[in-house]
């Protein structure tokens, strides 16, 4: 072998090892449960809706590999106009819970490759927790309102899934990740995102 390719073999070695290290050490940094901030969402077909993600990583190697669960809490808001029944418009929120699970490889220092299973995605609305917020009622508004409340968790339901689908099923990538102590900063779909660590034994939902 030619002494001369020797020193760049081993700088490519030292390269190959050094990137491996930045890529574990980001996988190690980022093991447990982040929860974020509220976000407002413009695309669920709902008059208002936010929601606050919460990201679980779970290495399974040295090389800056793992599992990866991302929760959605999402709620949104419909008002419904005036009618015979309802003297003001009535406003109808819920909130749900979308999740998917996939596998994360680090990239380099602070970028993430995900690869979220599409199949995964589930979405879950309590019924029960669909709340009718009203001003006026008319006196036969009562059970109108009952009968309201399949309807709304059902639209509550497919709007959620709408908004989960539209966070989720276009993430590829975790980029520019910064963490300082329990704090975490990242961008993802070029949005700037906040994630604050939570305590041992919390997980996602």
């Amino acid at each position: 072998m030619n002494k001369s390719i020797l020193p760049v073999l081993a700088a490519g070695a030292l390269f190959m090892l050094v990137s491996c290290d930045s890529r574990q050490k980001l996988s190690e940094d980022l093991q447990g449960v982040w929860a974020g901030t509220p976000e407002q969402l413009t695309n669920s077909g709902a008059a208002r809706a936010t929601m606050v993600r919460m990201m679980e990583f779970t290495s399974t190697g040295n090389a800056g590999e793992g599992n990866v669960t991302l929760t959605a809490y999402i709620t949104v808001e419909n008002t419904m106009p005036a009618n015979d029944s309802i003297v003001t418009p009535l406003t109808i929120s819920a909130s749900g819970t979308a999740t998917i699970t996939g596998l994360y490889q680090a990239k380099d220092d602070d970028d993430m490759l995900l690869n979220l299973d599409a199949s995964s995605l589930t979405v879950n609305v309590d019924p029960k927790g669909v709340e009718l917020s009203y001003d006026v009622l008319s006196g036969q508004s009562g059970s109108h309102l009952a009968s309201l409340r399949p309807a709304a968790a059902m639209l509550a339901s497919q709007q959620i899934d709408h908004a989960a689908r539209n966070v989720f099923f276009n993430l590829t990538e975790i980029e520019d990740i910064k963490i300082n102590n329990n704090m975490l900063k990242c961008e993802m779909a070029h949005k700037d995102l906040t994630f604050r660590r939570q305590p041992a034994g919390v997980a996602v939902e």
